[in-house]
Order: C-alpha cells, then sequence, then structure tokens
C-alpha cells in the first residue's frame, strides 16, 4: 500500500510526494510542442561574399540598430534544404542580389518575410506569385526619371532604343508611357538571351537617338556589354547605363544608387517589419541617386554635360 502523502514537521517535501511531481511534470512536458517557435530574427542572404555586398551588409545593419539580431549567409553555401528551413520560419530573410533573391523565391509556400536589396524591379517582378507579401530596394531607377536623365542629355532626341527579354518585357508597357510624357518614343527589342542581343542591336541602332541599358541578365552580361558598347559607338548611338561600371566601360553616363545607400534603405524598412503581423513597406526605388558621366566618350558624341557642381545640381533637381 501507498503511504500517504505529508509534509514533515520540518518543512521538507515527503519523497513520495518528491516522485509524485516529477511524474506529473515529465508527463506534461510530453505535451508541449517539440520545437518553440524560433526567435525574432534577420538573416541576410547573399548572392556573393565581395566588398559590394559586403558594403550592403555594413549599412543595412548600421541603419537597423539592433533592432533585431542579425545573421549573414552566402547562397552558394547553403544547401536548398537550409533554404527551405529559414523559408519555414516565422523570421525576415533579405536576399542581396539576383541568385540569392531567387534561391529564397524558389521555395514556394514561405512563412519567412523577404526584403531583396540590389535587384531590379523587373526581375522581382517575374516572380510576383511568390513575392505578393514581400519588399525590396531597386537597384535600378524609376523609369520616368532614366528617361527624363535622356532628355537632358539628348533634348532632340526623338527615340530611344531599350533591349529587354521575355522577363523583363512586362515592366517595358509602364516605360512606353513614361517614354512619351518625356517627349520620347520607345523602341523597343525582346530577345531570349545574350545570345541574341547583336541581332537586335543591328535592327534596333538604326532607329533611335538613344540606348537605354536596363539591369536585366539576360540581355546585359560579361558576355555581352562588349558588343553592346562597340556596336552603339560605332553608330554614334550614345548609351545610358545603369552602373558607374557601365560608364567606365564606355556608356556615356548612367544615375546609380550606392550599395551603402540601398543597405541603408532596406536596414530602415526591416525596422519597420512587425514579425507578428507580418507587415513590411512597400518595395521602392532609393530615393537617393548619383550623376555619373564618362565625358570622354561624351566629347566625342559631341553631347553636353553638367560643366560644374552648380549646373550638375540643376541637372540633379530636375530629376527628383
Amino acid at each position: 500500500m501507498v503511504p500517504a502523502v505529508n509534509l514533515s514537521e520540518r518543512g521538507h517535501m515527503n519523497p513520495w510526494l518528491g516522485f509524485a511531481l516529477c511524474l506529473v511534470f515529465w508527463f506534461a512536458g510530453g505535451l508541449l510542442p517539440a520545437h518553440a517557435e524560433t526567435p525574432t530574427r534577420v538573416v541576410i542572404v547573399l548572392s556573393e561574399s565581395g566588398p559590394v555586398y559586403q558594403d550592403v551588409v555594413t549599412a543595412f545593419t548600421a541603419a537597423l540598430g539592433g533592432k533585431y539580431p542579425v545573421q549573414t549567409r552566402v547562397v552558394a553555401e547553403m544547401s536548398s534544404d537550409e533554404i527551405k528551413s529559414l523559408n519555414a520560419e516565422r523570421i525576415l530573410i533579405v536576399p542581396v542580389g539576383v541568385r540569392a533573391m531567387r534561391a529564397v523565391h524558389g521555395i514556394s509556400g514561405h512563412r519567412a518575410q523577404i526584403l531583396s536589396l540590389l535587384v531590379p524591379n523587373a526581375t522581382l517582378r517575374a516572380l510576383a506569385d511568390n513575392a505578393v507579401d514581400d519588399t525590396a530596394v531597386f537597384i535600378d531607377q524609376p523609369p520616368a526619371r532614366m528617361l527624363a536623365f535622356t532628355k537632358l542629355i539628348l533634348p532632340k532626341a526623338q527615340k530611344v532604343g531599350v533591349v529587354i527579354s521575355d522577363e523583363a518585357a512586362a515592366g517595358v508597357r509602364g516605360m512606353a508611357t513614361d517614354a512619351e510624357r518625356a517627349g520620347l518614343e520607345l523602341v523597343a527589342e525582346t530577345v531570349r538571351d545574350s545570345e541574341e542581343v547583336p541581332r537586335a542591336l543591328q535592327r534596333l541602332l538604326p532607329q533611335v537617338d538613344a540606348l537605354l541599358l536596363v539591369p536585366d541578365a539576360n540581355v546585359v552580361n560579361e558576355n555581352s556589354v562588349r558588343h553592346i558598347l562597340i556596336a552603339s559607338y560605332r553608330q554614334r548611338i550614345p548609351v545610358i547605363g545603369f552602373s558607374r561600371g557601365l560608364v567606365h566601360a564606355g556608356a556615356v553616363a548612367a544615375l546609380v544608387t550606392s550599395p551603402n545607400e540601398i543597405g541603408r534603405q532596406g536596414g530602415l524598412l526591416a525596422r519597420q517589419w512587425n514579425p507578428g503581423l507580418g507587415n513590411l513597406p512597400a518595395a521602392r526605388y532609393a530615393g537617393q541617386f548619383d550623376l555619373v558621366f564618362n565625358r570622354q566618350v561624351a566629347r566625342s558624341l559631341a553631347l553636353d554635360l553638367p560643366a560644374d557642381e552648380q549646373e550638375l545640381a540643376v541637372w540633379h533637381r530636375k530629376l527628383d
């Protein structure tokens, strides 16, 4: 017969009572979830580990100001199972660059919120089925700003050309409307990949006064960029680019937002993230940008550019 459970006169627990309580807690533990909810955190996933991506991380983390713990990974070092596991958590994933964004969005039905940085608008929109509730700070500029910039460089221009892939084609419809507002006609050539770019340029360049490049990796990449710049220069068609590298390589000009600025704005968006509600601010273009010129190419094409900081400031205000 089991003895009655009583407390001793000294206030110590009867051994049988202790044993009974242990059993209660042991069985109760079996009713608890096997895994507690993952703590709130931000996981940055980089396309590469180079300086540009590190600049984004540094600026993002500084702007976030320690509101959430941050982990940084490189997508090449992650398995698909790891990415899937991250997507299953209620966290904020920050892919930086297109490669990382594609990897993260490649997992359907994710619980995580996604804030993409250093990615083109058109590429994110191509993932719209999986990205409805997600946000971004784009690497490219608003089309209206790019077209207004083209008109400043070439006041007499009437037609501007663009080569795009099928992935970016949806964005061109809005660009055509922006071109009309800038007093330009947009002439577009669509290609499947960069191998079709040379033939597209043969058709396009004789029709236009300028060539506008957009960040579409299916069109502008290491295999095609040299041909694009040389073919355009031979026909004396100015190229308006989207990066400092393109300007250094031979584009006449570009509007550029620095990786630091994109990282900073991403960090400010992340500060507004509500883990409980899953709320994120809407995707956006970066507010700050620089005007970058290749003056040697401009002189060879007889183009007038801002002569000093005062004129440059006037152009900048017109594009704000």
